[in-house]
């Protein structure tokens, strides 16, 4: 029942009794009286806060009622009859309902609460069919985005801008994807919104247990009194978790990944409805995550090494050249380590080239774990590794390499139940300092490499 909702009457010359035996105060709508010239004979100001408004019915009725509809906008129009009779009221009715007046009390009350319910439900059905029509353009938009873009780039870009748009639709403060690799059986996080800065949630093991349990089990997971709370890096300041909602991505029996958003504005929460809209987009997303992994993998075929899975030498140079040509151009700096593991042949000669391989392998790992996000590390040929270090001047990229020489010294290798102890000799080249181009670069810093084999190995040298 709508009881925020006023019953206005209107009439001619005298106000009607509504109803017959209304006691004060049991009365649930509000009552307001009109004279008909005043809200019919002047411009009045729209009153959309009403449920029914009753009104004298006659020969000018259906008029009157095409007036009043402007007046009482959403308000459904009740014709009154005192002295016509039945066969002119019948006549009278245009679509609406003509009532006597007055009602008795239990008679109107169920009356307007039939009203009520009708009306109600015509603007929750109105409500659901724009819902519908807006998540049906959504959708559409979403899987055109997906199924538009080409290349990796286009679709990493598409599906960070679709993550972006479904948080700002469900009013959630992050969201997140994750793909599951059933191969390894492993879990990493692919997109992010990047609204809870600082916050790496996948590194939580009870958030990871949760996606990791969500995505075995093939159902949503939604809580609204999760009550988590992050902590930052660095005393900033921390992030509580409070909704969440986490669907399964899959393709058929396929486990492709996992959605996660974070904190819906209001307090109330995420709603089973959220959860199903987020179901609904799963399958693109699942195709669409999929098929981003198929073309990373294909691509980092064409750039990755077999053996150690570092950049291969093609790539290296492709990109060692575009950054130095970035560096001239803005005058930046870009420092180049090359190196070399002392003594390799000799492991290969007394372990086998088996033992040789994994130490390889491992040793890429070494350097991926002390470099930043924008250092590259590939491996050059053989047992010669190299490190381009973009905007980095000679002392810093000189910290870096202490710092490599230092990890090898001290790291064991362990390869088929054999521990082995490696040291690396380190050259390093700096553009603008040493040279202009990307050749030169590596030359100068592959000469200095050998000058520190010759010196003592397990060292570092700098370009000449």
């Amino acid at each position: 029942m709508s009881e925020a909702l006023k019953i206005g009457v209107v009439y001619r010359d005298h106000p009607p009794q509504l109803c017959s035996d209304i006691a004060p105060g049991d009365f649930p709508w509000p009552l307001e009286y009109f004279q008909e010239e005043t809200v019919l004979g002047e411009p009045v100001e729209p009153q959309p806060d009403f449920l029914a408004v009753f009104f004298p019915s006659d020969e000018e009725g259906p008029k009157t009622a095409g007036k009043l509809a402007n007046v009482f906008p959403g308000a459904e129009l009740v014709g009154f009859r005192n002295s016509l009779s039945e066969p002119v009221a019948q006549q009278m009715r245009s679509g609406l309902p003509v009532v006597p007046l007055p009602m008795r009390y239990p008679f109107l009350y169920h009356f307007l609460q039939g009203m009520a319910a009708s009306r109600d439900a015509r603007k929750e059905l109105a409500k659901a069919r724009r819902r519908a029509d807006d998540l049906t353009r959504f959708f559409q938009g979403f899987v055109n985005i997906v199924e538009s873009a080409w290349t990796v780039t286009e679709r990493k870009q598409s599906l960070t801008l679709l993550i972006k748009e479904l948080a700002q639709r469900l009013r959630a403060e992050e969201c997140l994807i994750y793909y599951y690799n059933e191969v390894e059986d492993s879990l990493s996080r692919a997109y992010s919104t990047g609204n809870l800065k600082g916050m790496d949630l996948f590194d939580h093991h009870a958030n990871s247990a949760l996606i990791e349990s969500v995505i075995r089990s093939g159902r949503p997971y939604l809580d609204n009194d999760y009550s988590f709370e992050l902590k930052a890096p660095l005393n900033k300041q921390s992030a509580l978790i409070r909704s969440i909602l986490c669907v399964p991505l899959l393709r058929g029996s396929e486990r492709i990944g996992a959605i996660e958003l974070l904190n819906k504005e209001d307090r109330v929460g995420f709603a089973h409805d959220d959860a199903e809209l987020v179901e609904l987009l799963g399958h693109p997303l699942a195709v669409a995550l999929r098929n981003v992994s198929m073309f990373e993998n294909s691509e980092r075929l064409t750039v990755t090494d077999d053996l150690t899975k570092l950049y291969n030498y093609r790539y290296l140079m492709q990109y060692l050249d575009a950054e130095v040509k970035r560096c001239l151009r803005y005058k930046k700096k870009v420092s180049l380590l090359f190196i070399d593991i002392d003594g390799f042949k000799r492991i290969n000669d007394r372990f086998g080239h088996v033992v040789g391989s994994q130490a390889l392998s491992e040793m890429g790992q070494v350097f991926r774990k002390i470099l930043r996000e924008t250092d590259i590390v590939g491996r050059y040929g053989g047992d010669e590794f190299v490190i381009v270090l973009p905007e980095t001047p000679l002392n810093g990229a000189m910290v870096i390499a202490e710092r490599i020489r230092q990890k090898v010294e001290n790291y064991e290798f362990v390869a088929q139940n054999i521990t082995i102890r490696l040291t690396v000799s380190l050259g390093v080249a700096n553009c603008p300092k040493h040279t202009l181009t990307a050749e030169g670069l590596i030359k100068k810093a592959d000469a200095a490499m050998y000058r520190a084999k010759e010196l003592s190995k397990n060292t570092i040298r700098v370009a000449v």
